[in-house]
């Protein structure tokens, strides 16, 4: 008898759980539901960084394969998903800003970034993004140092982008509607926007293995915590995502391929003879008592821990593949804060004809 046990458990542990479709990962191309105009319910006098928001990690970052694929969607439906923090990263090219991710093209220029941006605040003014600019690689150009670029590109969107002159100042909602506020990740002399390093940050970005994973949970629940119990007006931004020895939708999804509804991969280990293990994780596939310890993607962990009831406040939550589950709850975190003005947010579903 115990010969089986010990044979089923080892069948357990290596076997995959059932097909996983979450709402809180999407690794699809069609729209999520329209929230372009959610900002529109939140107190003009709020401080940015006292909203919660939710954000996507290399944004533009959409092709290749799974190892350096972040993203699915474009700018564009990732704006009319919600989403209100852009990770952009440059590298300076002679005249021009383009999109790169270390050392892989993107297919896309600041430039057209900032007119789709521009674009899409223009139509939705109730709206800001926050968008990060990271120098991602050494320029190439004779012309133009990387923030004589960035200080042109600045000018040349003049009206959409938000800057006071003073890096220690913090806005309202309402100085920022219908702007883009930089958060500063280069060097340079030129005040622009927010420096980011003035937001208290959790990004333990590399791992690994898989099993690297619920340590990278541990240190995203910790920053939620930490986030939730602050009372001051300094931001804070939850990075979703890592890889390294993992891809990124197994860190997102944790699952054994990038489908949305793709199954959750076995740690290998089973209950009951490592209940203590990976606390979190889900318990799956179970028989007579004994369940697999699955892996779980730190999109739906997050969206669960969002769920609890003395959760207020998240600060910017940067994912990898959000589905619209984990962008609605971060943004509901507002409501329940109470900076809102109207006592529910409207959601309007996008007519997909």
């Amino acid at each position: 008898m115990n010969r089986i046990i010990i044979i089923l458990a080892l069948f357990l542990a290596g076997s995959p759980a059932l097909a996983h479709r979450d709402g809180a990962y999407y690794h699809g191309s069609d729209d999520l539901t329209l929230r372009a105009s959610w900002m529109a319910s939140i107190k003009d006098e709020i401080k940015i960084t006292r909203i919660s928001i939710p954000g996507t990690h290399d944004t533009a970052s959409r092709y290749y394969g799974d190892i350096t694929k972040n993203q699915t969607l474009d700018i564009r439906q990732q704006l009319d998903a919600g989403i209100r923090y852009f990770d952009i990263r440059l590298k300076n090219v002679h005249d021009s800003l383009h999109l790169y991710h270390g050392p892989m093209y993107l297919w896309q220029t600041f430039n057209e970034v900032m007119t789709i941006t521009r674009d899409f605040l223009d139509e939705n003014p109730s709206e800001t993004v926050l968008m990060r600019i990271k120098k991602e690689q050494p320029d190439l150009s004779l012309v133009f140092n990387f923030e004589e670029n960035i200080n042109h590109h600045i000018n040349l969107f003049s009206d959409t982008f938000w800057n006071t002159g003073s890096s220690s100042y913090i806005p309202s909602l309402g100085e920022v509607r219908g702007k883009v506020v930089i958060l500063k990740d280069y060097s340079g002399s030129q005040i622009a926007g927010i420096p980011y390093s003035q937001f208290d940050i959790q990004d333990k970005f590399s791992m690994s293995n898989n099993w690297d994973l619920y340590d990278k949970w541990l240190s995203v629940k910790e920053h939620l915590k930490k986030a939730n119990t602050n009372q001051s007006n300094r931001g804070y931004i939850n990075y979703l995502s890592a890889s390294g020895g993992s891809f990124p939708y197994f860190v997102a999804s944790g699952h054994v391929s990038n489908g949305t509804g793709a199954s959750r991969l076995s740690t290998g280990l089973t209950t009951p003879g490592w209940n203590s293990s990976y606390p979190d994780f889900p318990r799956t596939t179970c028989f007579i008592g004994i369940c697999t310890i699955s892996f779980e993607g730190t999109n739906t962990l997050a969206r669960d821990y969002l769920k609890r009831t003395d959760m207020f406040y998240a600060g910017i939550v940067v994912a990898d593949f959000p589905g619209e589950d984990l962008i609605s709850k971060v943004i509901n975190l507002n409501q329940r804060a109470g900076i809102t003005k109207l006592a529910v947010i409207t959601v309007i579903i996008r007519d997909r004809l």
